[in-house]
C-alpha cells in the first residue's frame, strides 16, 4: 500500500514544520497508557475480526501497532509525517490526502491526532472514503485549549466533532468526555 499526499489541500510548509517538530519531539512517548485501554474498550463495545484491516493515523512510533499485534491483528498499518523514522512499519503519509484505496479499513484508529489537522474538513472526508461501510472510527482528542499551531482544532466535545461529519452516516457507538478530553467510538452505515 503506498500512502502519500493526494488531492487539493496543501497547507503551508509552517505547518508541516510545526507538526514534524512536535512529532519528532515525541517520537519515542510511549502512549500505552491510553493506547491498551482504548482499544480494550473497542473490543469489548464491537469485536472486529482478526482479519480486520486496521490504519492508526499519526501513531509517531511502534507502541500503538504493538498493541493491536499483541491482541491478534496481523493488518495494522499505521501513517505519519515521520514516517519510518521510528518504526519501519510506519509509512509516510499525511491525513489530508492518502494513497490508498477507497474503503480499505474496517478501523481507522487516531489517538490525540486530529486536533493537529490543517483542514478537519479535508480530513473527515478522507477517512470517511477510506473507511468501509460498517467500519468503526475511533477518535481522541484534547478539548478546552487555546488552539495553536500545532494543536489547531478544539473539538469541544463529542458532538463538536461528529459535526465534520454530517455529510456521511457515521453513527456515534459509544463517546466520553471529561473536562479535558474526549474519546468517540461511531460506525460508518453505508456509503
Amino acid at each position: 500500500m503506498s500512502l502519500g499526499v493526494r488531492g487539493a489541500v496543501t497547507p503551508p510548509l509552517s505547518y508541516y514544520w510545526a507538526q514534524l517538530r512536535q512529532s519528532w519531539a515525541k517520537r519515542h512517548k510511549d502512549t500505552s497508557f491510553r493506547t491498551d485501554p482504548s482499544i480494550d474498550l473497542i473490543l469489548s463495545f464491537t469485536p472486529l475480526p482478526s482479519q480486520a484491516r486496521i490504519l492508526c493515523v499519526g501513531p509517531r512510533n511502534g507502541v500503538e501497532l504493538d498493541a493491536w499485534e499483541q491482541r491478534g491483528y496481523c493488518q495494522v498499518d499505521g501513517i505519519d509525517l515521520l514516517g519510518k523514522v521510528s518504526d519501519r512499519r510506519i509509512r509516510w503519509g499525511d491525513m489530508h490526502g492518502l494513497r490508498c484505496m477507497d474503503s480499505q479499513f474496517d478501523l481507522i484508529y487516531a489517538s490525540h491526532v486530529f486536533e493537529h489537522a490543517w483542514d478537519f474538513s479535508k480530513v473527515a472526508e478522507e477517512m470517511i472514503r477510506i473507511l468501509r461501510p460498517s467500519g468503526l472510527l475511533f477518535a481522541a482528542f484534547p478539548i478546552h485549549f487555546t488552539p495553536t499551531s500545532h494543536d489547531r482544532y478544539d473539538f469541544d466535545s463529542a458532538d463538536g466533532f461528529l459535526k465534520y461529519f454530517d455529510f456521511a452516516r457515521l453513527i456515534r457507538l459509544w463517546h466520553r468526555e471529561t473536562p479535558t478530553e474526549v474519546a468517540v467510538l461511531a460506525r460508518l452505515e453505508g456509503k
